[in-house]
């Protein structure tokens, strides 16, 4: 049942422009509801169309999977849920609002200007992402105005749908998975974090309905609209929320972009003003972790704007070519979110190197930052859905990734290139000496001014000729003497060489908010008050006197970093980091510094090393490393490593007046360096052999386990693939057939209802003359029970004085006739047998109907007619003038004895002749049959006199006289003639 209600209709046309990219959307009049299932979501679907209102005001655009081999039976489906018109989409189709359109099968549907385009599938089923292409190309199109809805299903198809309508500010609602036949869809779209409501289908409706009638989305102002003083203030107190509680100052980020973030979660919480969100965020913290996400979505994914990326890596061929000998290659990807693109540039830059075959490769560096915690922890696990195989090639995904029941994750050779750290753009150093900076829809977030301060960061951190990425929404503004266009079109560009000063603009606040603000005495005591002056004065100690240092744990992971160590590790600042000392240390720093570690660990004690030479910016440094055991209170151990920077050798009096000579000094050096490395191979001869020989045997037979089990593994991958596929096409197959099995139970109900009601006897019998069904008024004449069912027709025993004639009903099932008889009970009651083929839908005969209708009665009222009839006969024939009884068309039914010698004729010169040529024939006149039609037209008796010459002359009276039935019978008229007048 469909409940038809009314709803205010969300039809609005909004011009406003979307997230921070500056480009003016005209929105179209109406929304656009998109809605993604698979297997097990019919039942989702009838209770969403169940609340969803006839007149909304909102298109709804349904995908599935469907079997490409089979015609879809969607459309005839849906038409059951819902009174609004259903239409399987054409190409080219344009949406109109109150419509339900269906994706045909074996087709990748998008949408432009609310036109809808088929195009034919691009992949496989079971590699095909239809959901996720349409949700995409609907994003791009609609904007705010999109509504992305995930039901039951397998696989995670729509998850990355889900992204990109998150990013351009639409509304993302998956199915609670509790009610989900198959919860794997939704649960995907769940683990994005970037679902704004979990309900059960037929809640969905009103949540839209609500969602897109609050005034923060159907009244969306443009980017230039002044807020209220009010509004203002509310702002600056959730800014304050966000900066307090994570750290990160959003007032050098576009006003605009923030408000419409506030706005969507207004619309959400279907608040009334910013006043009231901000006290909901002054009592509920998690809502600020929540306001930081969205304001941090960082929508991406593999490849993203392939045909940049093949650029991209056009130019990166080029640049390695160049720079041929150069001992690194330097990335950063700033804002890398959880890391698509990261391992993206990653895999385009192994490739270059592949396939250059340079004889001595540069070391790969890639530093991805971001400021979303959350995002970079999915980006260090490598580990990402089933669906990714939309984004990248089949080669690649062999190459690059390992696939896993989840979905794949990314090989060890590429995660280990790609180092991921938590950064602040806005107050934290940058990477320097960079070949390649990739900024990609990140500067649309931030004002015009900071742009301009990070542009000219960007160039500092770039080496000359250097490229920078940036999205196809963005551009280096006016700083056209530090950039040139590398590929115009994909916003690609080449640092150029040394022609800026840019000491004077990479200076950032660490507070904006507090610039042009003078600050009073109480101002600046206060914080002295709230810290205390010894926590001061031991915090400067701290920074202005000791080395810098690091704190670490026994596996030299990195828990506290102190100082300037950027000379001695590439490392940004902060508290606990995960990254590694030993694998950030410079490479010449290494070996001391594992063996000082171990040594401190081992003694206990403080342990300095002897002066080590390293190289920073192409010049030889002196540093002195120090290590110190430091206990935390329990049975572990924590290091205190710190460098002491001795400066340039070349500056190092010290050292020049101790050495005796140069060669003296290299001879000292490579001792130093020999005795390093003798006592690291020592203890790693030390540790591993005692384990050499159990590893040696245990190896062979892992190598021996492990090519059979990656054998069998990935026959299994494969037949696991195969199998989801086949699987999810009989989950929809099954759906349908479940739809048409009710289907037909109602229909079989209603027929056996019908049957019942109208108290007719009905046999159903098949081709070989078998009981196939009956009707319970059947019982009457035949001795039938359950049983029969099946039984031929000649072995029951009917209430007929003789059997019902078998040769007549294969008659009917060879020559399709129709046979009607009359038969009489033992109990003296007449019924009517009705014997016609049985044909089914495909037109096949397959055996017989009987119907047998109750006509006692008319038998007996013919009876009676007939009785009637005879009497009537009796009397006209005693009579001495000529009867004769004509139908309306004047044509003779007949006649008594005196009318064959009254007009002198015989028999048969009279039986079933037409009246008026009859007597114009014997009489030579036309009036008894004019006075005949008058008598019918007039509905009257008509009388006329007649002289006839046969061969006297002869008078005769006519007397004409009508009779008439009800409606369905035609009129008679009785024409009586007299004899001599």
């Amino acid at each position: 049942m469909v409940h038809k209600r009314k709803a205010v209709s969300p039809e609005i046309s909004v011009t406003s422009k979307v997230s921070g990219s500056g480009k003016t959307v005209k929105t179209s009049s109406f929304p656009i509801i998109a809605i993604g299932g698979s297997a097990g979501s019919f039942p989702a679907f009838e209770k969403f169309f169940s609340q969803m209102p006839i007149d909304s005001g909102m298109a709804i655009v349904v995908v599935m999977h469907l079997d490409p081999s089979h015609k879809s039976e969607l459309t005839e489906v849906m038409r059951r849920f819902t009174p609004l018109p259903v239409i399987e989409a054409t190409d080219g189709m344009l949406v109109a609002a109150n419509h339900v359109y269906i994706i045909p099968s074996n087709k990748d549907m998008g949408i432009h200007s609310r036109k809808l385009l088929l195009m034919k599938a691009s992949k496989p089923q079971g590699i095909r992402q239809p959901i996720d292409y349409f949700f995409q190309s609907l994003a791009n199109d609609q904007w705010n105005r999109a509504v992305a809805v995930v039901l039951s299903g397998m696989g995670s198809d729509g998850e990355t749908g889900i992204r990109m309508i998150k990013e351009n500010l639409g509304l993302t609602i998956a199915q609670d998975p509790e009610t989900a036949d198959y919860p794997s869809m939704p649960s995907a779209a769940i683990d994005t974090n970037l679902i704004d409501y979990v309900l059960a289908p037929e809640e969905i409706p009103l949540k839209i309905i609500q969602y897109l009638n609050h005034p923060a989305i159907a009244e969306e102002t443009g980017e230039d609209t002044k807020m209220s003083l009010k509004t203002t203030n509310a702002m600056q107190k959730i800014l304050m929320f966000l900066r307090s509680q994570t750290g990160n100052d959003f007032s050098l980020y576009k006003k605009s972009t923030i408000a419409r973030r506030i706005d969507r979660r207004l619309a959400l919480f279907q608040f009334t003003d910013y006043g009231q969100y901000a006290d909901y965020l002054q009592d509920n913290p998690d809502e600020i972790d929540t306001l930081f996400g969205e304001l941090l979505i960082g929508v991406t994914k593999f490849f993203r704007d392939a045909a940049a990326f093949d650029s991209l890596k056009t130019l990166i061929k080029d640049k390695l070519k160049a720079d041929n000998g150069k001992d690194k290659f330097r990335v950063w990807i700033a804002g890398c979110s959880t890391g698509e693109e990261a391992y993206s540039v990653a895999i385009i830059i192994k490739e270059v190197i592949k396939e250059l075959d340079l004889k001595v490769p540069p070391d790969l560096q890639i530093y991805a930052t971001d400021l979303d915690p959350i995002a970079l922890e999915h980006a260090r696990s490598g580990r990402y859905r089933g669906n990714i195989v939309s984004e990248v090639s089949e080669q690649r995904l062999e190459n690059f990734f390992t696939k896993e029941e989840e979905g794949y994750r990314v090989k060890k050779n590429l995660r280990e290139i790609v180092v991921f750290a938590q950064q602040n753009l806005i107050k934290d150093p940058p990477f320097i000496k960079l070949d390649l900076l990739c900024c990609r829809n990140m500067l649309i977030y931030f004002t015009p001014e900071l742009q301009k301060k990070v542009i000219p960061l960007f160039c500092y951190a770039l080496n000359p000729a250097g490229l920078m990425f940036m999205g196809p929404a963005e551009t280096i503004g006016g700083f056209s003497e530090m950039f040139k266009p590398a590929d115009p079109k994909w916003k690609i560009f080449k640092r150029l060489e040394g022609s800026v000063m840019l000491s004077n603009m990479i200076e950032f606040p660490s507070h904006p908010a507090k610039q042009n603000h003078e600050k009073t005495k109480d101002e600046i005591v206060a914080p002295v008050q709230k810290k205390g002056v010894r926590e001061i004065f031991t915090q400067a100690l701290i920074d202005k006197i000791l080395p810098a240092s690091v704190l670490v744990n026994e596996k030299g992971d990195i828990l506290y970093n102190n100082g300037n160590t950027s000379k001695f590790l590439e490392l940004p600042r902060g508290e606990n980091m995960i990254n590694n000392i030993l694998r950030l240390a410079r490479e010449e720093l290494r070996y001391p510094l594992t063996m000082l570690m171990q040594e401190a660990l081992k003694t206990d004690k403080a342990v300095t090393a002897e002066v080590v030479k390293f190289n920073l910016d192409d010049q030889l440094r002196l540093v002195t490393i120090k290590a110190a055991a430091i206990k935390d209170g329990g049975e572990h151990h924590l290091l205190l490593i710190s460098f002491e920077d001795l400066g340039l050798q070349s500056h190092n009096v010290k050292l020049a007046k101790s050495a005796a000579s140069s060669v003296d000094i290299a001879a000292e050096e490579l001792k130093k360096e020999l005795i390093y490395t003798k006592q690291q191979l020592s203890s790693t001869v030390e540790g591993m052999e005692n384990s050499i020989e159990k590893l040696r045997l245990s190896n062979e037979e892992l190598q021996s386990a492990n090519e059979e089990l990656q054998s069998t593994n990935e026959e299994s991958l494969t037949t696991k693939e195969e199998m989801q596929s086949l699987n999810e096409e009989l989950m929809t197959v099954n759906s349908q057939y479940h739809l048409k099995a009710e289907e037909l139970t109602r229909l079989n109900n209603d027929m056996k209802n019908l049957l019942e009601a109208t108290e007719v006897s009905t046999l159903f019998l098949d081709n070989d003359l078998n009981i196939l069904r009956y009707t319970p008024q059947v019982r009457i004449l035949f001795n039938l029970i359950a049983s029969d069912i099946g039984r031929p027709i000649s072995h029951v025993v009917s209430n007929f004085e003789e059997p019902i004639n078998e040769h007549d009903i294969r008659e009917v099932i060879d020559k399709l006739a129709i046979k009607v008889s009359d038969i009489r009970t033992k109990d003296n009651e007449w019924y009517r047998v009705r014997i016609m083929p049985y044909r089914t839908l495909d037109n096949y005969i397959s055996g017989a109907v009987l119907t047998l209708t109750l006509i006692t009665d008319f038998k007996q009222m013919q009876s009676k007619l007939d009785m009637l009839e005879n009497y009537a006969h009796t009397l006209t024939d005693g009579l001495s003038d000529a009867i004769i009884r004509f139908s309306d068309t004047l044509e003779v039914l007949d006649f008594n004895a005196a009318t064959l010698k009254i007009l002198g004729v015989k028999h048969n010169e009279l039986k079933n002749q037409n009246g008026a040529a009859f007597f114009k024939k014997l009489w030579k006149s036309d009036e008894p049959a004019k006075l005949m039609q008058s008598a019918i037209a007039n509905h009257s008796v008509k009388e006329a006199t007649i002289s006839i010459k046969n061969p006297v002359q002869t008078k005769f009276l006519l007397t004409a006289t009508p009779f008439f039935g009800d409606i369905n019978t035609t009129p008679i008229v009785v024409l009586k003639i007299g004899a001599d007048v």
